[in-house]
């Protein structure tokens, strides 16, 4: 398994920096867990946009999906899509009724998703085989806005928490991963009722509890200090601490 980051930032990322989006190798098939803004771009660098397998968005926050529209149109230009869509666009519960909305605001046919990808909402809880001993499984966690963290599992696992405050659901699918690939949004835990992040002291707790092999800290605002976040969470772990960079490959 190979993961290659395309996009490390949060909403607004360091300068040229992208937000959210990673992608996964394993087994011959290619997923990308979300898609935000700079990462079709960063993508289409590597490979052709056709050649994703499937694309897993965690949660409707414009940092998460936001490059879609851009990705669609490197699979193809032709504002009729593709004759036949074999890859798969994995939505959260509500997500198609939240790119209508989106495609409507920017002037896209309601359908133009559709046209190049086979596109579904996913559920909690369940397993979705991607390909032979090649499986995904998706659990809520806790944001300001319905979020899923996304476990992969095949020649290794990985969990990716997407946006997320602490969560035992998460914990319990990070259980036992060979990576944990962690948001470590805040300097300082929130206060209050509503809470929809993690600090990279709260994101070792995680991995602490999982009992995960390896902790790769991301999602980072654009005046984040990196190297202190890895301090504060290599305080709390003996397992190896990483911190994400728009075009870290790390193999599993």
């Amino acid at each position: 398994m190979r993961l290659t980051v395309l996009g490390s930032g949060a909403a607004c990322a360091g300068g040229g920096g992208n937000s959210s989006g990673y992608l996964i190798e394993d087994a011959g098939v290619r997923i990308l867990l979300d898609c935000g803004h700079g990462v079709a771009s960063s993508l289409v660098d590597m490979m052709s946009a056709a050649e994703v397998d499937h694309v897993f968005v965690s949660h409707m926050h414009a940092d998460h999906f936001i490059d879609l529209l851009p990705l669609r149109f490197a699979v193809t230009k032709d504002m009729n899509g593709l004759p036949s869509p074999r890859s798969c666009l994995h939505l959260p519960p509500g997500g198609r009724e939240a790119l209508s909305r989106y495609l409507a605001a920017v002037s896209f046919p309601d359908d133009f998703f559709d046209t190049v990808w086979q596109v579904r909402e996913y559920q909690a809880g369940e397993t979705y085989e991607l390909a032979a001993g090649l499986r995904a499984r998706l659990v809520g966690g806790v944001h300001y806005i319905p979020g899923w963290a996304i476990r992969i599992d095949g020649s290794a696992s990985l969990t990716y928490t997407g946006d997320t405050a602490p969560s035992p659901a998460v914990c319990d699918l990070a259980m036992g991963s060979d990576l944990l690939l962690a948001e470590a949004t805040l300097d300082e835990p929130e206060d209050g009722p509503v809470q929809g992040h993690l600090t990279a002291t709260q994101a070792a707790e995680l991995a602490r509890k999982a009992a995960v092999r390896r902790l790769m800290l991301t999602h980072f605002w654009h005046d984040a200090d990196k190297e202190l976040a890895a301090q504060a969470a290599r305080q709390l772990l003996s397992c190896s601490v990483l911190v994400a960079y728009d075009g870290a490959v790390l193999d599993l």
